[in-house]
């Protein structure tokens, strides 16, 4: 093989090592969330709540939220947590997120307003809010897989790193 044909070979690779870096790149971002089960797929944009104080406020006093928006509320270790829809002035669907990159539960078309504790299961680690009935109407239902850069250090089924 001449150093011509060599080089050509290497710049080859290298074009598809980055080519596929920013495919991968695009696949998983800071501020989407990617829902899979048997509907295929849907991307929310979001906001990430990650302090106690942005936790706390969450979505209390917005008054509407885009079409395949959220927030996206993430915790340091699984526990139970408890939401409440005090000051909250539009309906959403609360879904709450294992380790494991899964849909634990749902809880449906919250109600503004409610002082109702809604709780998810002891391995919560994230908990992603999104319009009242999105989840039925994309199909989104408990055991469907949620990708995100934060579950990138868990052993998740449907991870960043995989590509599809």
């Amino acid at each position: 093989m001449t150093n011509f044909n060599l080089v050509k070979k290497l710049i080859c690779f290298i074009l598809f090592i980055s080519a596929s870096s920013q495919l991968l790149a695009s696949a998983c971002q800071e501020d989407v969330v990617s829902i899979q089960g048997d509907f295929g797929a849907v991307d929310f944009n979001v906001e990430i709540a990650i302090t106690s104080i942005q936790r706390t406020q969450g979505l209390m006093g917005q008054k509407e939220l885009d079409t395949q928006s959220g927030m996206l509320f993430l915790y340091e270790k699984p526990h139970k947590v408890y939401f409440w829809m005090k000051n909250t002035i539009i309906p959403l669907d609360i879904i709450f997120l294992s380790m494991s990159g899964e849909i634990s539960h749902i809880e449906h078309n919250a109600q503004p307003f409610s002082m109702k504790r809604i709780s998810g299961r002891s391995d919560t680690i994230a908990v992603l809010e999104i319009n009242g009935q999105s989840a039925n109407r994309e199909g989104i239902k408990t055991g469907d897989l949620v990708r995100h850069p934060f579950f990138l250090p868990f052993d998740v089924k449907w991870s960043c790193k995989i590509k599809d």
